[in-house]
């Protein structure tokens, strides 16, 4: 089941013929995400860059990160300018806010976000919010935006 939703997420980007076209770029990449490369974001949650060209030996056309949110804790809002997303969340229960409508979550649901659109995620449940993230073209620092939290 993990695997056939990552090449479903992958054919929904329209990836399945770009890593060929890479330049000496494996054909297959096997990747433990929990031994990835981690990184803490604000707000306190975790991303693991599971597949990202900046790391990889491959450009797929997309990035994909596991992102674990603690209970109680939120993602800062941001935006994509040029990005689309797609969340499929693994464990645990939240509320995604896109712009100003907000959606519960929990395990199975897949979301897609359009570019340029304000989100941003809160774990409302007493374990870790888990959810995989793909982003088209690539997540890029310079394509993000974010809103700090007023003082």
């Amino acid at each position: 089941m993990r695997y056939t939703v990552i090449v479903a997420l992958m054919l929904a980007v329209g990836a399945a013929d770009l890593a060929a076209q890479e330049f000496n770029a494996p054909l297959v990449l096997v990747k433990k995400a929990d031994s990835c490369r981690v990184v803490t974001a604000g707000g306190g949650f975790t991303v693991h860059e599971v597949i990202h060209p900046k790391n990889d030996s491959v450009n797929p056309g997309f990035s994909i990160a596991k992102v674990l949110l603690g209970p109680g804790k939120s993602t800062v809002p941001h935006r994509l300018k040029t990005s689309a997303q797609v969340y499929y969340i693994l464990k645990g229960k939240g509320i995604l806010h896109v712009e100003d409508t907000s959606f519960v979550i929990e395990p199975g649901d897949a979301i897609y976000i359009a570019p340029g659109l304000f989100q941003w995620a809160e774990n409302t449940g007493k374990t870790d919010l888990e959810f995989i993230c793909v982003v088209s073209p690539p997540w890029r620092a310079y394509d993000e935006e974010v809103i700090e939290p007023k003082k």
